[in-house]
């Protein structure tokens, strides 16, 4: 008996201190990633940049979230619209730090730092909330901050998405708490949806999901009659969501939900394949790491992600089974609230994916339920008595924070050989020489307005402070959609600057043919290394 009671202490405090050295480690994962950051300087991928380039017009604009653009029918005029593709939480918070005096580039890893200490702390909670040990949500924590989505905004700024995963499990942890449903729980739980829209879009999409989920989870929720109440006053707080977010910001421009795309030719089972997937998939960025394997420019082995998909999807059906049959009767209100969220939102995907909706294929859009799912996933496997079940775990986890650690470490490498730029951000898409080429065309003075200097993305369009601005993607864009695009009027000074690669491709000549009231023989070409501009200057 003594000797069970001393085998009993030293097991806890293995426990205790394998759960300090998970903390610990997540904490010195953190501080190297943010000093790394801080030193080197992030790039941004171009949604974000769309945001700041809106942001940075704000003084000029009669309301919040609009931004200006050159007005297609005549150039030397601008026209006001409101930013409805991007969230505002994106460029609204580095924006702000930024005005206290600081590089947007070191505001953006402020930001990023926040919500990655807020969300750490946030998923540790709200595992702990669930009933997991103190070790189990340790070892979980742990093993998300060594994944790429764990440190990719510190090296490439990826906006909402740092956002949503500092906001999302105090959202989540607010609504286990008021699972009751009581109707005094409506305001908070509209508030705190407000919040999760103001991180990331699809935040309304998540935190319907969980309002949802909270009314149904409870032991026996079928039988009992506070269920109806529950499904009421989940209805409710729902339908208040949906409507204000609608009015508010649906109705006012193109989001990513009314844009049109084409179906998938393999339809319904790519998409429940996609989904189910990355369900499993994104939590540890398995899907990042599959493309690095598979799809690699440089060694391209399969033309597209489909077949990962596919192969994706038997592998989280096994996983989320075993679960399910490992905790369904210690942690049965657990699976019964995650495993209901996560398919509300996999049936949310489904259908806009299947309605022709241009949401892109990005396991990212499961992030959030993945991550609620991964605690339970991490005890299952870790206290099962298969060593099969417990070595494959390793071999995954392993696997993906190897990956995750090691791309960090590329990543910042490969940073800090891009040209920093006047803001404190560094350029993936335009050389040092580029840069300092848009800083000497874009003088101050009078004749700024008079000057419009359009370029490839529109994280290149924020080193222009004095002259108007504005930018395409012709990277993403078909050579069909560039030659549909017209610009009409004239400028003063026009400068238009191209990837030097769309040369060949006949993307260069639609940009410049798009601007219809410009001879196409005048153009006068300057090379700047990867990029070209070309200008025309009335005399």
């Amino acid at each position: 008996m003594v000797g069970s009671i001393k085998g009993t202490d030293r097991g806890d405090r293995l426990a205790a201190l394998l759960s300090k050295l998970c903390i610990g480690f997540v904490v010195v994962l953190t501080v190297g990633y943010t000093i790394a950051g801080a030193i080197v300087r992030p790039n941004m991928y171009s949604d974000s940049g769309w945001g700041f380039l809106g942001w940075y017009t704000q003084d000029r604009t009669s309301a919040f979230n609009h931004s200006l653009a050159p007005d297609q029918s005549d150039i030397s005029r601008d026209v006001e619209a409101f930013m409805a593709t991007w969230t505002p939480g994106q460029h609204v918070l580095p924006g702000l730090v930024e005005n206290l005096g600081m590089s947007l580039g070191l505001a953006i890893i402020i930001v990023v730092a926040i919500f990655t200490v807020l969300g750490a702390f946030g998923w540790f909670a709200l595992y702990r909330a669930f009933g997991f040990s103190l070790l189990t949500s340790s070892i979980a924590l742990a093993i998300i901050a060594c994944t790429r989505f764990f440190n990719l905004s510190f090296t490439n700024y990826s906006g909402g998405e740092v956002l949503l995963f500092g906001v999302a499990p105090w959202f989540v942890l607010m609504a286990w708490k008021l699972r009751d449903l009581r109707w005094f729980a409506v305001l908070p739980l509209v508030a705190g949806t407000a919040i999760m829209v103001f991180a990331k879009l699809n935040g309304i999409v998540i935190a319907a999901a969980v309002v949802g989920g909270a009314a149904i989870c409870g032991d026996d929720a079928w039988r009992r009659r506070d269920t109806v109440r529950k499904l009421v006053v989940a209805g409710v707080t729902i339908g208040l969501m949906g409507a204000i977010f609608y009015v508010s910001w649906y109705t006012r421009g193109a989001t990513a939900a009314s844009i049109s795309a084409e179906v998938h030719r393999d339809g319904l089972l790519f998409y429940i394949s996609f989904g189910v997937g990355s369900l499993w998939s994104s939590a540890l960025s398995l899907l990042d790491l599959s493309n690095y394997l598979f799809r690699n420019p440089g060694r391209q082995i399969l033309q597209s992600g489909d077949a990962m998909a596919y192969a994706f999807f038997p592998l989280a059906l096994a996983t989320y089974t075993i679960t399910w049959m490992q905790l369904r009767h210690a942690y049965g209100e657990y699976l019964r609230f995650t495993y209901s969220v996560s398919a509300a939102i996999l049936a949310f995907f489904l259908l806009m994916w299947l309605t022709g909706s241009s949401i892109s294929f990005d396991e990212r859009h499961f992030r959030i339920p993945s991550l609620l799912l991964f605690v339970g996933v991490v005890q299952a496997f870790t206290a099962s008595r298969s060593w099969l079940l417990r070595i494959s775990f390793v071999a995954v986890a392993g696997l993906a924070c190897l990956y995750g650690v090691t791309s960090f470490v590329t990543r910042t490498v490969a940073n800090s050989h891009y040209a920093i730029g006047d803001r404190g951000f560094r350029h993936m898409n335009a050389s040092a020489e580029a840069v300092a080429f848009i800083r000497s065309i874009d003088l101050a003075g009078p004749d700024a307005k008079k000057t419009l200097i359009f370029l490839p993305s529109p994280e290149i369009a924020l080193e222009v402070r004095n002259a108007r601005n504005w930018s395409n993607q012709a990277d993403f864009d078909t050579l069909e959609m560039l030659k549909s695009q017209v610009y009409r009027g004239r400028v003063d000074r026009l400068y238009v600057l191209v990837q030097k690669r769309l040369l060949a491709n006949g993307k260069a000549d639609a940009i410049l043919r798009s601007f219809v009231d410009y001879p196409i023989d005048r153009w006068t070409m300057v090379p700047l290394g990867d990029l070209v501009c070309f200008y025309q200057v009335r005399g």
